[in-house]
């Protein structure tokens, strides 16, 4: 078996926190804004999503959101 790297503990739970606090804020915004928000964290770094498909989709989504 491979060993798999892991984040450090303190690194691994800022990222919990911080993740736990844009839930939190996405949770209080109207479902429209909460969507393009979603869409919006997706789309910060396209390449880390691997999926040309998935990447043109959210692009195509985010068309449509804004256009609302």
């Amino acid at each position: 078996m491979h060993d798999i790297p892991r984040p450090d503990t303190a690194r691994e739970a800022s990222g919990t926190s911080e993740t736990a606090a844009m839930a939190a804020v996405i949770s209080t915004l109207p479902a429209a804004a909460a969507k393009l928000a979603a869409v919006e964290i997706l789309l910060a770094d396209p390449e880390s999503l691997h999926d040309d498909v998935l990447e043109s989709c959210l692009y195509i989504l985010r068309g449509r959101l804004t256009a609302a």
